[in-house]
C-alpha cells in the first residue's frame, strides 16, 4: 500500500503517518515544514510542498494508492488553506488515476451541527466558526468529485492512545449536555480501516469515543 498523508504534521495526520508505518504502508508525508514532522522511517518519505501550489502537489499524488487528508486551518489565517487546498488534493488525485480519499472533518459541519450537544454547539459557534465554514466547502468539493471518498467527522479530539472502542454512525444521539470526546489514534485508526473496506465508501459518519 502506498499512502499519501496530507496534513502529516497535525496531530490526527501524524498518528495516521505512524500507524500506517506500523501497518507495514509505504507513507509519504507532505508537509509545509519537515521539521515538524521528526519521524525516521525506511518505509517513510517526506515531501515539502504547499496544498495552495498544486504544482508541488501533484508529484507527491502520482503513484499512491489512497490518500488521508487531514487538513487543518490556523486561527486569523486568510488563505482557506483546508477548503482551496482540498479542492487542489482532488485535481491531483484526477489526474494522477488515485480514487480513494479518507478526509477528517469535524462535528458541526453540515448535518451534525443540529445533533451536536448543547456544549459542543457553543463552542462551534463561538471558537470554530470560521473552521467549520472551510469544512462545509471542503466536505462539498469531495461529495462533488465522484472519488471513492470516506469522511469522518470527530467529536472533540484528545492526545490518548487507540482504543478501538468508539460509535460511529451518519446519525448519532448525544447526551445534551455532555462534551464527547474521541483520541486522534482512533480517528485515524478508523479511516484506515476503510482502505479496503467500502462499508462507508461515499459516506459522511460521526465518530466519537464510548
Amino acid at each position: 500500500m502506498q499512502l499519501l498523508v496530507v496534513g502529516a504534521t497535525g496531530g490526527t495526520g501524524r498518528q495516521a503517518v505512524e500507524q500506517a508505518l506500523e501497518r507495514g504502508f509505504y507513507v509519504t508525508a507532505f508537509v509545509r515544514d519537515p521539521a515538524k514532522l521528526p519521524i525516521q522511517h525506511p518505509n517513510l518519505t517526506v515531501l515539502t510542498g504547499d496544498v495552495l501550489q498544486p504544482e508541488t502537489l501533484l508529484p507527491a499524488v502520482r503513484r499512491q494508492d489512497a490518500v488521508f487528508c487531514a487538513l487543518g486551518g490556523r486561527p486569523a489565517q486568510k488563505e482557506e488553506v483546508v477548503a482551496q487546498g482540498t479542492i487542489h488534493l482532488i485535481d491531483a488525485m484526477k489526474l494522477s488515476g488515485v480514487r480513494r480519499l479518507l478526509v477528517v472533518s469535524s462535528l458541526g459541519v453540515g448535518t451534525s451541527y443540529e445533533e451536536a450537544p448543547l456544549p459542543s454547539k457553543l463552542i462551534i459557534k463561538t471558537l470554530l466558526s470560521g473552521a467549520i465554514d472551510e469544512k462545509e466547502k471542503q466536505e462539498s468539493a469531495i461529495r462533488a468529485s465522484n472519488l471513492d471518498w470516506v469522511i469522518a467527522r470527530p467529536t472533540s479530539l484528545t492526545n490518548g492512545p487507540a482504543t478501538g472502542k468508539y460509535r460511529i454512525g451518519e446519525h448519532l444521539p448525544f447526551s445534551t449536555f455532555s462534551l464527547p470526546r474521541i483520541s486522534r489514534a482512533d480517528v485515524a485508526a478508523f479511516l484506515l480501516n476503510q482502505l479496503d473496506s467500502d462499508t462507508y465508501l461515499q459516506k459522511t459518519v460521526t465518530i466519537t469515543g464510548k
